[in-house]
């Protein structure tokens, strides 16, 4: 047998080991393939493990969860509380001031070296007192704390929408690293499969020996992906206990709702009577009520006063009353009125300013995100057509090697490596459009308001 003869006689032994080899495991090695569904609202994500709740409840609980639990929250709550009852407090001067005072003890009266009164001596004095006109001092200092306790209560619900924020985009980003550790799970089981094959024909032919080690180096490649993508899940769900606890339930069907858009235009109206945008508005609006009672303060200020006052002085007793209005007018107070009526004047004027750069911002910033999302999850879309050609590639690509031996290993690996980087790319494209349609709807009216309406500042 010649050279030529001998060269056809292994080629013909490799491409039937190949055959017989590989037959045994395509329909195996096929079944790997999980088709795609589409992205768009409605349609579930890749690879989706069903939950026990829909997935409008479970972005719920999420936020209620993050919300109950969070000591951020918790504390801005409080200081809304507290905001209230300094409002209370002062209402309380509208209201006549009654106090009651009681003395005992002993004393010594002398007129001119006459002892007059010697002896015990107790009293009980009644007193009460109320403002008649201030100037209108009391009604700036009401509007100011209502003011002040409104922007608590705003300032609660910015600090309540970041928590339920990060908790939704957290839960997102648990999903997006789930999903990919399956994707490479099966392609890492495909390698397997390739890697068995291989095995079976490289017993009958040594000389593809080459082969099986690129294709368990690929194999050990994609496991360590794949154990990496499940580190940053773990890592992800201990955040995301930290967040809402361990007792729900959550799948990756959370992301359905979040896959539709909100309209930028609606966003931007609604930017513009958000929760940090009114927080700021009525600390500026705090601060010139709180100006105007400093120069209603410079204002004369008219009381009236009633006591009484009963007591004992040794054996006799003494009774007295007395009633009248008193009036007091600064003449100089070394301009502290005018500094702290210009002060506040200014911490007003800066919140404005605050408030058109956060508008300003934010506008710039909705523009940016709408773009991601509708990008985004345009490009999964198309992903979706690409990987259905991936698909077909693939499996041709692996019939022609394992059934016809009329393609090589690494085309087999190649049209393999294609497909399930596009698939992962394809989990990134939506999971980025998701992230992006909850930061749209939380820099309008905000994610609390969508799924807890109930919840109002």
């Amino acid at each position: 047998m010649n050279i030529v003869e001998t060269l056809k006689a292994s080629l013909l032994a490799s491409a039937l080991a190949t055959a017989v080899c590989g037959q045994a495991l395509a329909a195996r090695c096929t079944d790997d393939i999980v088709n795609l569904p589409a992205a768009k609202p409605g349609a579930k994500s890749l690879v989706e493990v069903e939950a026990p709740l829909d997935p409008m409840t479970q972005l719920r609980l999420i936020a209620r969860e993050a919300a109950k639990r969070s000591a951020e929250v918790g504390a801005a709550r409080l200081l809304a509380e507290a905001a209230d009852y300094d409002l209370e407090e002062t209402k309380g001067g509208r209201y006549p001031q009654v106090s009651v005072s009681g003395t005992v003890g002993a004393g010594n009266t002398k007129v001119d070296g006459v002892t007059t009164q010697k002896g015990n001596l107790s009293s009980v004095s009644l007193n009460m007192s109320s403002n008649l006109y201030d100037g209108g001092r009391l009604n700036r200092l009401t509007e100011w704390r209502t003011q002040l306790a409104g922007s608590a209560k705003y300032g609660a619900a910015v600090t309540q929408e970041q928590v339920v924020l990060e908790a939704v985009t957290t839960a997102l980003e648990r999903n997006r690293y789930r999903l990919q550790a399956q994707v490479y799970q099966q392609y890492a089981r495909k390698m397997s499969c390739l890697v068995e094959a291989l095995e079976g024909i490289v017993a009958e032919d040594k000389g593809r020996a080459s082969e099986l080690v690129q294709a368990r180096k690929t194999q050990a490649q994609t496991e360590l992906s794949r154990d990496g993508a499940l580190a940053q899940s773990r890592q992800i769900e201990l955040r995301l206990r930290k967040l809402i606890g361990d007792k729900l339930s959550l799948g990756e069907g959370i992301t359905v709702p979040l896959a539709a858009v909100p309209e930028i235009g609606e966003i931007n109206r609604q930017i513009e009577f958000g929760n940090d945008a009114q927080q700021l508005r009525t600390q500026a609006d705090a601060m010139d009520s709180y100006a105007r009672a400093v120069v209603a303060g410079q204002k004369p200020q008219l009381n009236w006063a009633l006591s009484k006052t009963e007591g004992m002085a040794g054996s006799a007793k003494v009774s007295s009353w007395q009633a009248g209005v008193s009036v007091s007018y600064s003449l100089f107070n070394g301009f502290s009125d005018k500094a702290t009526s210009m002060a506040a004047s200014k911490r007003a004027e800066s919140a404005r300013q605050q408030l058109a750069e956060l508008l300003a911002s934010k506008f710039a910033r909705t523009a940016e995100i709408y773009d991601i999302a509708t990008t985004s999850l345009d490009r999964a879309k198309r992903y979706v057509d690409v990987l259905r050609d991936s698909e077909r590639v693939r499996n041709f690509t692996f019939q022609q090697w394992s059934q016809l031996g009329k393609r090589s290993l690494f085309d087999v690996m190649s049209a393999e490596s294609d497909h399930f980087s596009l698939r992962i790319a394809y989990v990134n494209s939506l999971h980025d459009g998701f992230a992006a349609s909850a930061q749209m709807r939380s820099m309008g009216a905000g994610l609390t308001a969508w799924l807890m309406p109930e919840q109002k500042p």
